[in-house]
């Protein structure tokens, strides 16, 4: 009888933490809209959103996305859709300059990817001073 009664109560303890960790598992609002404003850069240009969050480009993305309000969200993929464009404009206006100024591998491929990030840090870095880039 004992052990009947301890293997109920280890039953009981072990379906009561597959509850909690599937309750747990379950994504929150926050966690949606990070993955939504994620894949929409993703899909704008998946080499640019490469290089600018790395070689676990999604993880890193969602996690810094999360907590931010839907405007914010909204920003950021405007601010990365924006970089693209001017990168891509500076890339057919001569794309020798181009590759020169921002490759930074041995064959100058990473050009594009170098540019769309440096533009989005610069955006960053003049939120925080206060100015416009």
């Amino acid at each position: 009888m004992r052990k009947l009664t301890i293997a109920a109560a280890v039953c009981v303890g072990v379906l009561s933490m597959g509850v909690a960790t599937a309750t747990a598992a379950k994504p929150s609002d926050d966690a949606k809209a990070a993955k939504a404003m994620c894949v929409e850069q993703k899909n704008a240009d998946k080499a640019a959103f490469q290089a600018l969050w790395g070689k676990h480009a999604m993880r890193d993305c969602k996690a810094a996305a999360r907590g931010k309000t839907e405007a914010e969200l909204e920003e950021e993929v405007a601010e990365f859709k924006n970089a693209a464009k001017e990168c891509r404009a500076e890339e057919e206006a001569d794309p020798a300059a181009f590759a020169e100024t921002y490759g930074t591998n041995a064959n100058k491929k990473n050009a594009f990817g170098k540019c769309v990030s440096s533009k989005v840090s610069e955006d960053d870095e003049a939120e925080e001073d206060g100015t416009d880039a």
